[in-house]
């Protein structure tokens, strides 16, 4: 409650068990129309009091208990959230009788007889009018600036409610195409086992390998001629090859040292003795924002059994989207880094990159390590294993 709110932060509680003495507030609506008023305040015991009076023939009255002068609110409205400039007033009552006195529907406007303590709060706040005054121009103008920053904050909330559906949408229309990438892979790849001694068919199989076991890549590479193998789509094949391999399942997991997302230092090898997933993932890419909240689910089930996740992302370009990405999936309840690779306007940099050694060729993807370091499992990447398979596999490590 605003008001409510107000009036807690500026009123000096009384004593706990001070004695109670009895107040009497007569009031008159001389030109009004307000059929009811209530009052709000707290009691000796700290506890708010709320009470009501109908206004019958321009007059109505309060009746209580205070153990010293109170600030009380006074509204017509029931709920003091919901009052509106003019529609309610403070001022300090006494455990005496007062008189109160309004000359139409606007509230702030009083006359309270009665109060000593109500009547020296007006006049230090009459003293400091013309400051107020002279304030004016300047709250205007910060208001004003408060509204257009609100109204392009909601714009902005907007905006970005589309920019998300929008890319939704477009990986919706982008697996429209999958059907004909397939007849394509399948021609593809016969041309590669038809014709092993084809310079082209390196190239198609380096476009292709993502989607392949590492085993049917490696055969397919074997049954090259040296002179094919050597060719320089060859060494690219014969280097991913490696890449995959490192990565692979029975492997020791590379290790890697970085800073996370709050400028922390983060080693893998920090996470040693437990069961750790390396989720490789994006700010821009849809399928990996869309699997955060089964990650989240996992991560809440397994962490307290020796479980943990490190988000590596590929956004060294704009990392402002990346923080933005993971407080909006609310999945900074693991540790976060980014992938570390750099480009300078024509080269890269992959001297730092954390994703060198586990063979990532496309993204979502995801490698679980076992608490000795070996990897024990390789899920989406085109050729890993299903979220089903990984839900099964971590039921099992960690019952």
């Amino acid at each position: 409650m605003k008001h409510m709110l107000k009036i807690a932060a500026l009123m000096v509680f009384p004593i706990m068990g001070m004695a109670q003495k009895k107040f009497v507030l007569d009031g008159e609506l001389k030109n009004g129309t307000i059929e009811k008023l209530y009052l709000f305040y707290m009691d000796g015991q700290g506890k708010q009091v709320s009470d009501s009076a109908s206004v019958v023939k321009n007059h109505f009255q309060f009746k209580g208990t205070l153990p010293e002068p109170t600030l009380v609110f006074l509204t017509r409205s029931s709920d003091p959230e919901r009052a509106n400039e003019g529609d309610y007033t403070q001022m300090y009552l006494e455990p005496t009788k007062m008189k109160l006195e309004f000359q139409d529907d606007n509230l702030k406007n009083y006359t309270l007889t009665g109060s000593k303590l109500d009547a020296e709060h007006k006049q230090l706040e009459q003293e400091k009018a013309g400051i107020r005054k002279g304030m004016e121009p300047i709250s205007k103008a910060y208001a004003a600036k408060n509204k257009e920053y609100s109204r392009a904050e909601r714009e902005l909330e907007d905006l970005e409610k589309k920019v998300k559906l929008l890319s939704e949408e477009a990986a919706n229309i982008k697996n429209q195409f999958e059907p004909f990438n397939e007849k394509a892979a399948q021609i593809d790849m016969a041309f590669i086992k038809e014709h092993p001694q084809s310079f082209l068919s390196p190239y198609l199989l380096l476009f292709r390998m993502n989607s392949l076991p590492l085993e049917e890549t490696e055969t397919l590479f074997a049954g090259f001629s040296k002179e094919v193998q050597n060719s320089h789509f060859g060494k690219d094949v014969s280097k991913k090859l490696d890449e995959s391999r490192s990565g692979a399942v029975g492997k020791t997991a590379p290790v890697f040292g970085t800073t996370d997302i709050d400028g922390k230092p983060l080693s893998l090898s920090d996470f040693k003795g437990k069961y750790v997933l390396l989720d490789f993932w994006a700010s821009w890419c849809v399928p990996c924002r869309k699997g955060n909240p089964h990650l989240i689910k996992l991560y809440q089930q397994y962490k307290s059994k020796g479980f943990e996740i490190i988000g590596i992302a590929d956004d060294d370009s704009k990392p402002e989207k990346w923080h933005k990405a993971v407080e909006q999936d609310e999945i900074g309840i693991w540790k976060h880094v980014l992938r570390g690779a750099k480009f300078d306007g024509t080269n890269f940099d992959l001297s730092k990159d954390v994703t060198k050694g586990y063979g990532v060729s496309s993204l979502p993807t995801k490698v679980l390590i076992d608490p000795q370091g070996i990897i024990i499992g390789r899920y989406g990447g085109g050729n890993g294993g299903s979220d089903e398979q990984l839900d099964a596999k971590l039921a099992e490590l960690l019952k």
